[in-house]
């Protein structure tokens, strides 16, 4: 299970894991969850590409949509097309670094596939987030300096620099954290190679530079609002309580004790034992936490928390690599990360986006019973049962959610809150944004249907008419 091919196996199933994952995540309506639905909505009605808050990397993600929209002439069908094309950055990012890392640096895959798979998972279901896709791509950077930047591996650390930079402001510390990767390491190659190492070392730090000042001159006031103590609190707690969070402590327990071993060659504190029971533990928890609505309600509001996780991770990683590459001896209790080994962590994230995916296709399936049992064309939140209303649902988008689980034509709407209901002007499917017939002329014409009785006529890209009064 050691020699080259059993590690070459064992990566490529790796990756076949990961896009099986996301492969059925998608198929199960994922792209929708939280945010996602009011993103296609709005891409839908527009007829362009949504991007909040500059961040261009959606453009890449929905335009796709838009073009495939002539062929797949229904919602569900391109919101599993969204879903597709937001598993992209994650998927990518572990074929490069699994890629990259070969021959006796092979060993070092085991934390690509912590930092890449397990520690964003507990969010990971939230598809259209910007942050957790940057950090996955931070990793093509990570590794891209413990092997001494080298030429045949610069384009697509390029491509991941130009993505994080459209992604999210957690790229700024990513860039600076891949900047002192380089640095440091290029002192472990040849003088002939440290001219090229400490211009990418230049590089990193400049967009790093760069991206901190975007942010803060052009920050949007969502995204302030976003950084008040009070909010900070609220998740804090959401998401570690309301999230799989739990399934992830044993393992970053065995991490820890992992990386200790490599510090103090006598440890001998890891047995076999203690180590199959962390994994066993992450696998029970997980699948509680996952199969259980309530016990991942909150898990949009981890996403704020992966930097934070994955900095440490990057650390214990990045000593690793620099004791591989000045040949250090193992320590007796390392942590396997060849061959069969691999493949656990890549099983545990597999188990846990399948519960995940079949739960949230559940809630789904709920909303929709309930708007057909519903006898108004109005859905208010006290139609929902006590464990689907304390799900994922509660959640400002379950609004536009059930437009488009009813495909082009729904003839019911659920609100969220009874505020986002405007007597004699129309629906808020996001708050703040009302949609007014003076200022947005009916531009959602889902919405002007269901005001109107359905009786307003729907154009090829559902663009709304530009006269009419609500009723």
């Amino acid at each position: 299970m050691t020699s080259t091919s059993s590690r070459a196996d064992s990566g490529v199933l790796v990756f076949v894991l990961a896009t099986a994952a996301f492969a059925l995540a998608s198929l199960c309506l994922a792209s929708l969850a939280w945010d996602g639905s009011y993103f296609l909505v709005r891409t839908l009605q527009d007829g362009v590409a949504f991007m909040p808050a500059h961040r261009w990397f959606h453009w890449l993600m929905l335009e796709p949509v838009l073009w495939l929209k002539p062929l797949f002439n229904d919602p569900i069908k391109l919101s599993v097309i969204h879903g597709l094309m937001c598993s992209i950055p994650p998927l990518f990012s572990l074929a490069v670094c699994l890629a990259m890392l070969r021959g006796e640096l092979s060993r070092l895959r085991i934390w690509v596939i912590f930092g890449i798979l397990l520690v964003p998972v507990p969010g990971q279901f939230f598809l259209v987030t910007e942050v957790i896709p940057a950090i996955q791509l931070g990793w093509i950077l990570f590794v891209f300096g413990w092997l001494g930047c080298p030429h045949r591996w610069a384009p697509v650390a390029l491509i991941a620099m130009a993505s994080m930079a459209t992604l999210h402001p957690a790229a700024a510390p990513l860039f600076f954290c891949a900047a002192l990767t380089c640095g440091a390491f290029s002192f472990l190659n040849p003088k002939n190679d440290r001219r090229r190492i400490l211009a990418w070392t230049a590089a990193f730090t400049l967009t790093s530079v760069a991206k901190l000042v975007e942010t803060m001159l052009f920050a949007s006031a969502y995204e302030r609002a976003n950084m008040s103590g009070s909010i900070w609190i609220t998740e804090t707690v959401t998401a570690f309580l309301f999230s799989p969070f739990a399934a992830i402590v044993p393992i970053l327990l065995d991490v820890g004790l992992y990386f200790w071993g490599l510090l103090r060659p006598d440890f001998r504190g890891r047995k076999p034992w203690l180590t199959k029971s962390l994994w066993g533990a992450s696998f029970l928890l997980g699948i509680a936490y996952t199969m259980i609505p309530g016990g991942w309600a909150c898990s949009i509001n981890y996403r704020k928390f992966v930097l934070i996780l994955t900095i440490p991770v990057a650390l214990m990683a990045g000593l690793d690599a620099w004791r591989q590459k000045r040949h250090a001896v193992d320590s007796p209790g390392r942590l396997p990360s060849c061959g069969v080994a691999l493949i656990y962590p890549a099983s545990l994230f597999v188990v846990m986006m399948a519960c995940l995916s079949f739960s949230w296709l559940s809630l789904c399936a709920s909303l929709v019973n309930r708007l057909e049992a519903n006898p108004g064309r109005v859905m208010t939140w006290n139609a929902l049962p006590s464990p689907v209303a304390d799900s994922a649902l509660n959640h400002w988008s379950t609004t536009s959610l059930s437009m488009v689980l009813q495909g082009w034509h729904p003839g019911k709407v659920f609100l969220w809150n009874r505020d986002l209901q405007l007597p004699a002007i129309g629906f808020c499917i996001c708050p703040g944004d009302g949609f007014l017939c003076e200022d947005k002329v009916f531009k959602l014409a889902w919405l002007g249907q269901l005001i109107d009785g359905g009786t307003r006529a729907q154009s090829s890209r559902l663009q709304a008419p530009k006269t009419g009064k609500t009723r």
